[in-house]
């Protein structure tokens, strides 16, 4: 999934686990700012019935910024997760398309077969 905006935004996700397997799930979220442009990435994990808002958010890092996240399927339980991504303006001047960010958010990082 890819998304654009020049403006702080949050976004849901409900990462939905469709297999009955041992594999791990995983997902990688990355935001890329524009130049002169300062837009930082949280992503905070809920559980499987709802986001969580108020959860303590991890900050991305590196460039661009990235959160990536892995945890164990178990095939008799839910393991889905929702995430609220924040996408939060920092600093600069630009407007317009000079200003838009890329959010990316890939699933199934982990390197699972």
């Amino acid at each position: 999934m890819t998304r654009t905006g020049s403006t702080s935004r949050w976004f849901k996700i409900d990462i939905t686990d469709h297999e009955n397997s041992t594999y791990e799930i995983s997902y990688t979220a990355s935001l890329t700012s524009p130049p002169g442009m300062d837009f930082d990435l949280f992503v905070y994990t809920g559980d499987r019935s709802a986001p969580d808002c108020l959860a303590s958010g991890v900050k991305g890092t590196g460039s661009p910024e990235s959160v990536t996240d892995v945890w164990s399927d178990f095939p008799a339980l839910e393991t889905n997760r929702w995430l609220s991504i924040e996408v939060r303006y920092v600093s600069g001047t630009a407007c317009g398309s000079d200003a838009t960010w890329t959010l990316t958010i890939i699933g199934n990082t982990a390197g699972n077969p």
